[in-house]
């Protein structure tokens, strides 16, 4: 009974040995473990630290990126913008140009214009009487036939060549004077000469628009000169019309 006692008490005590022995044991081994472990926190920890730096370097960077984006996009637009508005500038300039040519251009017209019209308009000449003093511009005979008193294409073509030299003139006189032959009665010819004379006006008004107050018409009869052959008494069977202007004074300089 002893013995086994004995034998029992020693058994426990051989555990408790070995039991000790064994914590010792497995402290030494876990503490490098640990130790190992901590470590390793650490440096993740420290890790996780400049990952998370990095992230907000990388999210600053990002940030700058897209404003400096959005500033070179206003630049981009504002250059686009300046670019059209200086073309634009560019086109009114040139239309200015265009128009500031055009109105020299209409200046230096009615520059001469005017000094055409003060060189036509002038001081006119008078006579003593104080009538205007004219001048031939123009003239021009219109021939009829044989106791005739109506034109014919001749005539009319003579007529529209002598007139047209008028055109333009502001103050004209025309004067028409009819003739016949020595042939006849001198009172029947004085008759045919108004007629002829009356026909070349009546032309003139209505198919030239010549105003009556600017014709002065009249019927001499029968023409001078002996009109011995055929053709002397043909020549005299006509009209003369004789275009008449004012005369400019001449305006001494001081």
């Amino acid at each position: 009974m002893k013995v086994s006692i004995l034998m029992a008490g020693g058994l426990a005590l051989s555990l408790l040995g070995t039991g000790c022995a064994t914590k010792k044991y497995v402290a030494k081994t876990i503490a490098p473990v640990e130790q190992r472990v901590t470590s390793t926190e650490s440096k993740n920890t420290e890790q996780d630290q400049k990952l998370t730096a990095n992230a907000q370097q990388i999210d600053s960077v990002d940030k700058d990126l897209s404003r400096t984006k959005e500033r070179l996009t206003d630049v981009d637009t504002k250059a686009a913008a300046a670019g059209t508005a200086a073309q634009a500038a560019a086109a009114a300039a040139q239309a200015a140009d265009s128009r500031a040519g055009g109105a020299q251009t209409a200046a230096d017209g009615a520059r001469t214009l005017a000094q055409q019209g003060i060189a036509q308009t002038g001081q006119l000449a008078k006579n003593v009487d104080g009538t205007l003093r004219l001048k031939e511009f123009k003239n021009g005979t219109v021939q009829f036939g044989f106791n005739s008193r109506t034109l014919d294409d001749a005539a009319k073509a003579a007529l529209d060549g002598v007139i047209g030299s008028v055109s333009g003139q502001q103050r004209y006189i025309i004067e028409v004077q009819g003739y016949t032959d020595k042939t006849g009665d001198v009172i029947y010819n004085e008759g045919l000469s108004e007629d002829r004379a009356q026909a070349v006006a009546r032309y003139l008004a209505n198919q030239h628009k010549v105003p009556l107050h600017n014709i002065t018409m009249l019927g001499s009869g029968v023409a001078e000169g002996e009109q011995k052959t055929r053709d002397e008494r043909k020549q005299a069977r006509k009209v003369d019309v004789r275009i008449l202007v004012p005369e400019l004074a001449t305006v001494a300089s001081n």
